[in-house]
């Protein structure tokens, strides 16, 4: 009699170098079809680590950024920091260095500005520099410091 086979468990590593090497090669074909893929992967798997969720919402944000969609790039903003916690328990070690090669939060200034909601940009600069993402956030925000 054979030996029933475990299902392959994939580490939250996995899964997220899955979704960056999906991601590169969909977004080959140009951002519509990066983000395409990106839509397709948060509706369609439920079981997806709200760790790697916040990472495709960063994606999202880039794609959604060169097309020109400032409202969909600022909700994708919204949806990173609400997974934000969980990013960071599920990549333990490896959050800072996964936090830090995100640009969500930069797109997500750029968002906020062109639609000119400037004190919510100015809201995200005082994040980034809550979460220590490097002296240049100091300088966006004192760029945007007329907006208080």
């Amino acid at each position: 009699m054979s030996k029933r086979q475990e299902p392959v468990r994939k580490t939250t590593r996995d899964i997220l170098d899955d979704l960056h090497n999906g991601h590169r090669e969909a977004a080959s074909n140009g951002p519509a079809a990066g983000l395409k893929y990106l839509m397709r992967t948060l509706e369609g798997q439920q079981s997806l680590p709200n760790g790697v969720k916040a990472v495709a919402w960063d994606l999202v944000a880039a794609d959604r950024a060169a097309l020109g969609d400032w409202a969909g790039v600022d909700q994708a903003v919204r949806s990173f920091l609400s997974l934000l916690p969980a990013m960071e328990e599920a990549l333990g070690h490896g959050f800072r260095a996964a936090l830090l090669a995100t640009t969500v939060l930069e797109r997500g200034v750029q968002a906020r500005s062109e639609l000119g909601d400037f004190p919510g940009a100015l809201d995200l600069c005082d994040r980034a520099i809550a979460l220590d993402l490097g002296a240049h956030w100091e300088s966006k925000r004192e760029s945007l410091d007329w907006a208080r």
